[in-house]
């Protein structure tokens, strides 16, 4: 016969039981979520039930704990794991909840509330269970005035082609995965499109991005916006990333302020100015030679003049 007084409560081993469970289910949906095409939707699914799993592995081992700590019985560590594995995979989401508490529940942010990008070739991607892929209106702009005020449409002094071509840099370099692109074509051309998609870093929630490019041949609005497929509240991981690309564009804008400014015939003219100052050294060159010569002719005359 065994002896009880060794035996482990049955609760405790429970709890340990549903917390490897519910963190494993957790894990591997992350896992397959950001590293394969595994879908959304399910994933989510699982997440719900890893996070119901855990809490339930919590309650059952203080139940657990509590018996312990009335009858003596075995089990202390299992009870142990039951609450701190929960717990600690609960470390990560909660460090989400000062934002969750701060920051409005949008997930759609555009520099241009009015007149927001529109998502053509994107739209179709989206699946069923998706948010819709037209701007949700007025309560989202609204919002988004008071949270994120410094999200704007930006105006460079160029023309619509090189802007266009300049944003194209912008989303290479942030490593977007471009969807479709409608440039400047043509001229008299009035403005391109660009539709891509980014990821969040751990899970891999799929955003959508479109970035509108209009203007003429002086002058250009840049627009962008960038919207969650799933779920009500993004945290601000959207304006983060609008915020990004509008730190790549400045930077670049003012790194080339001078030719944006100037305009090709600008820097047409300040090549043709470089040329002529390359060629001056050389024309002092060719007349001090002349010079040289001269002098040494002039000064074998007056030898010849002084034998004489």
């Amino acid at each position: 016969m065994s002896d009880k007084s060794t035996e482990v409560a049955p609760l405790a081993r429970w709890s340990s039981r549903i917390a490897v469970f519910s963190v494993s289910l957790v894990v591997v949906g992350v896992v397959l979520h950001r590293l394969t095409s595994f879908p959304t939707p399910v994933a989510l699914n699982l997440f719900a039930v890893g996070a119901g799993g855990a809490a339930l592995a919590v309650l059952v081992g203080l139940v657990a704990a509590v018996q312990i700590w009335r009858r003596g019985t075995p089990g202390a560590a299992s009870v142990a794991v039951g609450i701190l594995l929960p717990v600690l995979m609960a470390a990560w989401p909660l460090t989400y909840l000062p934002a969750f508490l701060r920051l409005p529940p949008i997930n759609d942010i555009s520099t241009d509330i009015q007149a927001p990008p529109r998502f053509v070739a994107l739209a179709q991607q989206r699946p069923r269970e998706a948010n819709r892929p037209e701007y949700p209106g007025a309560r989202f702009a609204a919002e988004q005035e008071k949270a994120y005020p410094d999200l704007h449409t930006v105006v460079v002094d160029r023309g619509v082609e090189e802007a266009f071509e300049m944003v194209e840099e912008i989303v290479r370099k942030l490593k977007w995965r471009v969807a479709t692109v409608t440039p400047p074509a043509g001229k008299g051309a009035t403005g391109g499109t660009i539709e891509a998609t980014d990821v969040t870093p751990v899970v891999g929630f799929v955003d959508d991005i479109a970035i509108r490019v209009e203007g003429t041949a002086e002058r250009s609005r840049i627009d962008m916006r960038s919207a969650s497929r799933f779920g009500r509240a993004d945290f601000g991981q959207n304006a983060q990333r609008v915020r990004r690309f509008l730190v790549e564009l400045q930077s670049r804008v003012d790194t080339t302020a001078p030719v944006a400014v100037a305009g090709r015939r600008g820097a047409r003219a300040r090549a043709l100015v470089k040329k002529v100052k390359e060629r001056d050294p050389q024309k002092a060159e060719s007349r001090s030679k002349q010079g040289r010569a001269q002098s040494s002719a002039q000064r074998e005359r007056g030898q010849k003049e002084t034998l004489r």
